[in-house]
């Protein structure tokens, strides 16, 4: 069988018609899948039309192209299609591709490698909530994985509203318990906005985990720099971010940074090399750098490489400050033992001098403490809450982390700094252990989301508008009655459009 040689051309937009009768839906949050997919791969797949510039295949392509402000898209002209023939194939070529499956441990293998690569996972058109459902079984093949884990209701992420509440600029007040939290939806690089926490306090401590290296879409809200997250545009971002902590923060506050390994060509790549130069040049102290253990490694064939099952933390504060001492906040395992103590009950241990005499500073002759400074690796095993539908955060992690680096560099009634607010861990985390938070969140979804997930932990709390004074539930609750009004009324009016008319696509 002979068929007739294809020809790739380009048409500009605005002369190509959707086919008005296409069955195949398409959400906003696929659209920006697709355009962030055309944005990463380039045009892998043209557009199919008849030959009077009708669209056959390619609607998603269309409407992802003009989100992009595109003004010409890739076609290949299918003339040779009788009217059934268009028809028909409209139908299979969405069908057939649904009949293909998975198998998905090698499918969960391949993601966990890509997400160990740094690369965005939502590129390749798996939401959130099948990623980490695929990764927890390869979790849960190893049976040693789970033995000792306790699952906390507080990683739990809710579902996202189908219309924001939040608007970029909306400063939220969290209120819960004598604690009062403030949610800033701005961009954490952007000082003038981010000033706007620094009038309510200061605080004692930053804790975030932005984006890594090449996770380009951490949100389709950033448009200046680190927008998509090239080569350089990472580094401009922690800079933005970075440049603006001075303004929030204490002049001896801490500041600890969690970033995960990240390999690309078969080498690991330091992507925070220039980053952490231009944190030291600008006054900061490489103060420390810590592991995060999680747990065991997820089980399957990394590429040569050993299982993944940690992450950094870095630790920065001031060049000239004080240095402040980590809280004693982990058990001492002598406390209440008698087996290395004296007869008076004091300690008969401590390092020695190199002649062989103990000092003061050794603590000899003191009753042992009940609890000690922790040690350099934070052992918590990794994130085992489910991730709510339509979010496309690419590293949640688990609220006991920033609870106890919480604990280990703050004290109750102090205020912690979150500039990638994401979901709103941190927010819990604070709550938890009885501190201040003040975070940044450039995307009004993620706003949203961890405005809702505090209150599904806490429903008592009172989230009001620092302008306006409106409630979020009351705001929200409008919001939903709009929308199942204007849903009502589209079902009750008269379908006009007919097949031979052209259909109005959306930008």
């Amino acid at each position: 069988m002979e068929f007739d040689a294809l020809h790739l051309d380009y048409r500009p937009i605005e002369v190509l018609i959707p086919y008005a009768r296409n069955a195949r839906t398409h959400s906003d949050g696929q659209i920006a899948q697709i355009a962030a997919s055309i944005a990463e791969f380039g045009w892998t797949n043209p557009i199919l039309i008849d030959g009077t510039n009708g669209v056959i295949a390619g609607h998603g392509r269309l409407l992802a192209a003009r989100k992009l402000g595109l003004t010409a898209v890739p076609v290949i002209e299918l003339q040779h299609l009788s009217e059934h023939q268009k028809r028909a194939y409209i139908l299979a070529d969405n069908q057939l591709a649904l009949k293909a499956g998975w198998d998905e441990e090698l499918l969960a293998v391949e993601l966990a490698d890509l997400k160990l690569a740094g690369f965005d996972l939502g590129l390749t058109g798996f939401d959130d909530a099948e990623v980490q459902s695929l990764l927890e079984k390869l979790v849960e093949g190893d049976s040693s994985a789970d033995d000792e884990v306790e699952s906390d209701a507080a990683d739990d992420i809710p579902e996202t509203s189908i219309r924001s509440v939040t608007q970029t600029g909306d400063l939220w007040f969290i209120e819960h318990a004598g604690l009062t939290h403030r949610l800033l939806c701005a961009d954490a690089g952007d000082m003038t906005a981010v000033s706007r926490l620094a009038g309510f306090g200061k605080a004692s401590l930053c804790f975030t985990s932005p984006p890594y290296a090449s996770q380009r879409l951490y949100t389709l809200s950033r448009t200046g720099p680190g927008a998509n997250d090239a080569a350089g545009q990472w580094d401009a971002m922690m800079q933005s971010v970075c440049a603006a902590l001075p303004t929030v923060l204490q002049p001896d506050a801490q500041v600890l940074i969690n970033l995960g390994l990240v390999h690309q060509d078969c080498e690991v790549q330091p992507y925070w090399d220039d980053w952490m130069a231009w944190m030291r040049a600008n006054g900061w102290r490489r103060f420390g750098w810590y592991v995060w253990d999680q747990g065991p490694g997820l089980p399957g064939d990394w590429n040569g490489r050993l299982a993944p099952a940690f992450e950094f933390i870095f630790h920065f504060n001031r060049q000239g400050s004080d240095m402040r001492r980590p809280n004693k906040n982990v058990p001492c395992i002598y406390a209440g033992k008698d087996t290395h103590l004296r007869g008076d009950g004091t300690s008969a241990g401590g390092m020695r001098n190199k002649d062989g005499s103990k000092t003061a500073w050794n603590h000899v002759g003191t009753l042992t403490q009940d609890s000690k400074i922790a040690d350099s690796v934070l052992r918590i095993m990794r994130h085992k809450g489910k991730i709510g539908q339509d979010i496309d955060h690419p590293a949640v992690f688990p609220v006991a982390l920033p609870q106890f680096v919480l604990e280990c560099f703050t004290r109750a009634g102090d205020t912690v700094f979150e500039p990638f607010c994401g979901s709103g861990t941190t927010l819990l985390a604070a709550q938890k252990t009885g501190r201040h938070c003040h975070a940044v969140e450039i995307a009004p979804s993620y706003v949203d989301v961890a405005l809702n997930r505090f209150l599904q932990n806490h429903p008592d709390a009172r989230i009001t508008h620092a302008d306006s004074g409106e409630d979020f539930k009351e705001r929200l609750a409008r919001l939903e009655s709009e929308t199942d009004a204007v849903k009502s009324q589209a079902q009750t009016q008269p379908q006009t459009q007919t097949q031979n008319q052209p259909q109005k696509v959306a930008a």
